[in-house]
């Protein structure tokens, strides 16, 4: 994580927040923020990325950073940005129901219950935001877009997976960024240690790599810090 305590990382989120311009999404996704404060900055994003206290507001941070930048890079394609400013902070939302407060207490246990392994993130995130909404006079056919974002947002059919698979590219985007961050997080220790040209592997990912045999290697990245 970056050197940024975790109320910083939360008003940021805030701050994500106040660029929805549609006033239903901003206040919803505002009044959620306030609820759940205490349990996005206390739980990890899952044991194998972002797993340490505040993981899960922290993963959500970059996640919404990631899928602004890559609409950033395609600036005439003509998505809605509230839709994915929104999906994006609260796509995991449905984790601070199925997680505990991270401890390093050797006897931790991530899950709250059976929650995560029969319902699932998604499905519990969708309850949060479709319950949340549901307070507002808010089109029903467009309510259901905007909870699309939280239940297909892992883009595919799994335990953890989506609800219904992507129809909108904007939930895409949001699966886009949220796959990148939480493959590239746990990298950051294993490649550092590890000696160039030398097999690594990350978490879950489907395969190992290699190491940059390249002489110039250290130098690069020193002058990129």
């Amino acid at each position: 994580m970056e050197d940024k305590n975790l109320e910083e990382y939360y008003n940021e989120c805030i701050k994500l927040c106040d660029k929805i311009k549609n006033p239903i999404l901003r206040d919803c996704c505002k009044e959620i923020y306030v609820d759940y404060k205490e349990k996005l900055i206390n739980k990890p994003a899952t044991d194998t990325h972002h797993y340490y206290k505040g993981g899960l507001l922290y993963h959500i941070y970059s996640v919404t950073k990631g899928a602004i930048a890559i609409c950033n890079l395609y600036p005439n394609l003509e998505v809605d940005m509230d839709l994915i400013i929104f999906g994006a902070l609260l796509h995991d939302i449905g984790k601070t129901n199925d997680f505990n407060d991270f401890s390093e207490d050797e006897n931790y246990n991530l899950k709250t219950g059976n929650s995560s392994d029969l319902l699932g993130h998604s499905y519990e995130g969708t309850h949060i935001v479709e319950n949340y909404l549901s307070k507002y006079d808010i089109d029903e056919q467009f309510k259901n877009q905007a909870i699309h974002m939280i239940g297909s947002h892992m883009n595919e059919y799994s335990e953890w997976g989506a609800l219904v698979l992507p129809k909108m590219l904007e939930v895409t985007i949001i699966s886009f960024a949220d796959d990148i961050d939480s493959h590239l997080e746990p990298a950051h220790n294993i490649i550092k240690n590890a000696k160039q040209g030398e097999l690594y592997k990350i978490g879950n990912a489907p395969r190992p790599y290699y190491k940059s045999l390249n002489p110039y290697y250290n130098k690069l990245n020193e002058n990129n810090k």
